[in-house]
């Protein structure tokens, strides 16, 4: 199985537990706009936005987080970004960005296209 295989098996499954769990809006906000907040902020500075937000948001950057590597939570990707060289970092955003594109296409697909503007 590839990477990108696993990362959207592993995507859909995290989005459609959320889809089962109910309230969906801020997670489907993020899930939109994850991709270009990483490219625009950078990933260190999106990881933490993101976070500041609550459960809800630290939620998301675990599953962010799980999705990419089953053995990291938030926090440890956190760290795995603030210390990386140059090439490293770059290679992760990118890596996190393919991973966030996945779970935007299932959650435009799983929890449909309602807009969250307090996000």
């Amino acid at each position: 199985m590839t990477r990108q295989q696993r990362w959207s098996t592993e995507a859909h499954a995290h989005v459609v537990k959320v889809a089962k769990g109910g309230d969906t809006a801020k997670y489907n906000t993020w899930c939109r706009k994850m991709p270009s907040l990483i490219q625009t902020s950078g990933l260190i500075q999106a990881l933490v936005f993101i976070e500041s937000r609550g459960a809800e948001g630290k939620k998301f950057c675990d599953d962010l987080a799980r999705i990419y590597d089953p053995k990291l939570d938030r926090d440890k990707l956190r760290d795995k970004a603030q210390k990386a060289p140059l090439a490293e970092y770059l290679a992760l955003s990118r890596d996190l960005i393919n991973v966030s594109i996945w779970m935007r296409r299932f959650a435009q697909i799983e929890l449909g296209d309602k807009e969250d503007q307090d996000a």
